[in-house]
Formats: C-alpha cells, sequence, structure tokens
C-alpha cells in the first residue's frame, strides 16, 4: 500500500505541473500552493476521492466533447439552410429582374411582340387624355377619326376576352378586343366572344 502513495503523489504533482504548463506557466501565490498541498494530503488519506473526482471530470469532458460534435452537426445543417435561403434569393432576384425586364407597362404598347387590349369605345367628341394618366393602363389613339380608348395589354387573347367581357357588364357593350403586332393595330383581328 506504501508504493502506490509515491505513484499516487507523482501523478498528482505531474497534473499540476502540466496544467501550470498549460495555463502559460503561471506562478502560484504562497496560499494556492498550501490549499493544493492540503487538497493532495486529503486525496492521499482518500484516494477513492480523487478517483470519483478523475471519472466525474472524465464523464464531463466526454459529455462536453458530444455536445460539441452535436452543436457542429446543428451549424452543419444551419450553413446548409443558409445556402438554399441565399439560393432562393438569388432566384428570386432573377425572378425579379426578369419580371422588370419583360414588364409592359399598361399605359403604352410595347414595340416587339403581340399584345391584345380592349378597346371601350370611340368618340369624336370626347377627349378624356387629360384627365387619365397614361400610367394608369388607359390608353387613347386616334382612330378611324376619333379617339379611341383602350385598356391595358394582355399576353392572351384568353385573358383580353375575359376583362373585355367584365366591362360589358359595367355597362359598356361595345367594348372588343384588339391586337397590336410589333406595335401596329391588326384591324383585320377578330376576337370571338361568348356574350
Amino acid at each position: 500500500m506504501k508504493k502506490q502513495f509515491p505513484i499516487f503523489t507523482f501523478i498528482l504533482v505531474s497534473i499540476l505541473l502540466f496544467s501550470n504548463a498549460a495555463l502559460g506557466q503561471t506562478v502560484l501565490t504562497k496560499p494556492e500552493i498550501k490549499a493544493l498541498k492540503k487538497e493532495i494530503k486529503n486525496y492521499k488519506k482518500h484516494p477513492e476521492t480523487y478517483k470519483d473526482n478523475k471519472d466525474n471530470n472524465a464523464k464531463k469532458i466526454s459529455e462536453q466533447e458530444a455536445e460539441i460534435e452535436s452543436l457542429k452537426a446543428q451549424l452543419t445543417i444551419e450553413w446548409g439552410k443558409l445556402d438554399s435561403l441565399k439560393t432562393s434569393i438569388s432566384e428570386a432576384e432573377q425572378t425579379i429582374a426578369e419580371f422588370e425586364k419583360s414588364n409592359i407597362e399598361c399605359g403604352k404598347l410595347p414595340s416587339q411582340g403581340t399584345v391584345y387590349s380592349v378597346q371601350i369605345g370611340n368618340f369624336k367628341n370626347l377627349d378624356l387624355r387629360s384627365i387619365f394618366n397614361i400610367s394608369k393602363g388607359l390608353r387613347t389613339e386616334n382612330y378611324t377619326g376619333g379617339n379611341a380608348y383602350l385598356i391595358g395589354n394582355f399576353i392572351s387573347v384568353e385573358e383580353a376576352i375575359q376583362f373585355a367581357t367584365v366591362i360589358k357588364k359595367l355597362g359598356i357593350t361595345n367594348a372588343f378586343v384588339t391586337q397590336y403586332i410589333d406595335g401596329n393595330r391588326n384591324i383585320s383581328f377578330k376576337a370571338f366572344e361568348d356574350n
């Protein structure tokens, strides 16, 4: 039993020296040295306490290492989510840019492509251009000697017909769909509507 104490003391002193070296070789004060000697003496009297402390510390270290690994895994998942969000934002920005690029202003005819408008009237003695701002979607043009009032630039004829049907229900019974190709009105165009 006496041979165990010198080995035990050597291990304890080695641990203390190692911890001092690891902490940047801090110099211990006299009260700290006295407290450590007392602790070593206590461990000599009760080696099971030393073993229990050692086992508890090893368990805490193991638990903390497991927690670190778990946090690393969670961090990896969060980085993946962040990358996915960045990709989604990039795609959304690209879509917005495409929409802005292909945006058709309601009050203007595009110079290229085919669009459809709904003519709501053609009046020789009525001029509403000063009342309506062109950006509001109402467009006027001089057509067959009168002021033709048109609403919207629809990409499909079906949308234009649907809108014309709604306009007719509002009491503008002579509304009809017109077609423009590359900015020019197609006079021979006839849309078939269900009344």
